[in-house]
């Protein structure tokens, strides 16, 4: 068993939380701090967080041997702003590598479309779901169980997925079906998530990451220090202040030279790249990018061969 895995099943038992066995995510957090959260209930969620601190802390030694040796990520690139880096993949769709590990998608909403991998499909690996091939980018989205149940609410082609787990607590991604000029997106960070009657695509993760504007902080990361604040692969997404434009970062990780980001750096990074909203999806062995079909992240040393995932958003 990796130091990862050990210092997972560490979490489970001193949190008591319901294992997530694709994510780096394991342990059963409490609501997300979000967007229209007064200051009271920050900092009530910031005391929940607190609270799970002593026990979490218990993990850095089992996973110091996988992170100690590593380079410190960078902080955010300075081209992120300035539009150098960037590759066009198709009419709407950009994809930034600028940093080492790095990968950024920006989708204008205006001209392409979302979608989900149907829940007949899960359990696969990125390149088996139907369509992804053929998808000018597909990248992996769901936490998900042993049994493929996603945390959160997903919706496949305006069919809402049975059985999701803790779906009032799980930031959450809508979109319609695209009708009119545009496919129109809202991001939910505030407890209790529901589904919107129009969602036609949806897909949730955990945790916020940037909340109007702001990114999440080391600080915020303390009280899950080995998963939140530890670098691990990761994948996240947001959406512009106008919502106009979902922003999609993939990073790659848990290799000497690329040993990933802690949570605190995916949000500013996210932040850096236009994302005034934002949440973290499933990461680690299971962060994967096609782009035109073809996989463009590297493996982890750990885990070379892709992993079997709950779903991916394909993008159209």
């Amino acid at each position: 068993m990796t130091p990862h895995r050990r210092g997972a099943a560490l979490l489970l038992a001193l949190l008591g939380g319901a294992a997530l066995v694709g994510c780096t995510w394991h342990a059963a957090p409490g609501p997300s701090p979000t967007a229209t959260s007064t200051t009271t209930a920050a900092h009530a969620a910031s005391a929940a967080t607190r609270a799970t601190a002593a026990s979490a802390s218990a993990l850095a030694t089992a996973t110091s041997a996988s992170t100690a040796d590593t380079p410190a990520a960078t902080s955010a690139p300075a081209d992120a702003a300035s539009g150098t880096g960037w590759q066009a993949v198709a009419p709407g769709l950009d994809w930034w590598r600028g940093e080492p590990g790095l990968h950024v998608l920006r989708i204008d909403l205006a001209l392409r479309r979302l979608s989900l991998t149907t829940h007949a499909e899960r359990g696969r690996t990125i390149d088996g779901f139907d369509g992804a091939p053929r998808a000018l980018a597909a990248f992996n989205a769901s936490f998900f169980d042993r049994s493929f149940r996603t945390r959160g609410h997903s919706v496949s082609a305006g069919q809402a997925w049975p059985e999701p787990l803790q779906a009032a607590t799980s930031p959450l991604l809508a979109c319609d079906a695209g009708s009119g000029t545009r496919q129109r997106c809202t991001l939910q960070l505030v407890p209790p998530v529901s589904l919107p009657a129009t969602a036609h695509v949806a897909v949730a993760g955990t945790p916020w990451l940037v909340r109007q504007g702001q990114a999440r902080t080391a600080a915020d990361d303390a009280g899950c220090a080995a998963l939140c604040g530890a670098t691990h692969p990761r994948t996240a997404l947001g959406l512009s202040a106008d919502g106009k434009t979902l922003i999609v970062l993939l990073a790659e990780g848990r290799r000497h030279d690329v040993p990933g980001l802690t949570l605190a750096q995916t949000a500013e990074r996210l932040r850096a790249f236009g994302a005034h909203d934002a949440f973290n999806l499933d990461g680690g062995g299971s962060s994967s990018l096609l782009v035109r079909g073809r996989a463009v992240m590297q493996r982890p040393a750990n885990e070379p061969a892709q992993r079997r995932i709950a779903n991916a958003v394909l993008v159209s």
